[in-house]
């Protein structure tokens, strides 16, 4: 007797076992991808809060704003704001992600990414410039590092 002969009866019933099988390596895989993106030492999404922020007609305003919360920074105490400037300190509460090097790559890297219209016009170990436009006005925006992982950022028009 061949071997097709012998293995074919078994396989109509493999077959769903087979499936099983690999629906379960599926929803194992799927389960650890989701867990390994929800890690609590990542730093929330940066964008919504930084385009609060360009667009302020008035930076005085920012200080008392939940929306102008950037991820990390304790309370608004730790920013100070006139009409024409916004200024935050704050310590990075993540470690580097495998992709990016430090903090200051990372908060670099979402100011680029957040803003359709920016030029990054300096970029050292300790300090990146980037213009952004939008359609009122052309805002600065300065990232840098003021010790072992604390960073700045500073908006001005």
């Amino acid at each position: 007797m061949s071997f097709a002969r012998c293995v074919s009866p078994l396989l109509p019933s493999l077959f769903p076992r087979i499936a099983l099988a690999c629906g379960a390596a599926l929803l194992f895989t799927n389960a650890v991808d989701a867990a390994q993106t929800a890690e609590p030492n990542q730093p929330a999404d940066i964008c919504a809060a930084l385009t609060h922020i360009v667009d302020a007609g008035d930076f005085r305003q920012l200080p008392g704003e939940s929306a102008a919360q950037l991820p990390g920074l304790a309370h608004a105490d730790d920013c100070r704001a006139s009409p024409h400037a916004y200024d935050c300190h704050w310590r990075a509460h993540w470690q580097a992600d495998g992709v990016v090097n430090d903090p200051l790559e990372e908060l670099g890297a979402d100011i680029a990414a957040c803003f359709p219209r920016v030029v990054h016009d300096v970029n050292t170990p300790v300090r990146q410039h980037f213009v952004v436009t939008t359609d009122a006005r052309r805002v600065n925006v300065t990232a840098s590092v003021q010790g072992q992982n604390e960073l700045r950022l500073r908006v001005t028009r």
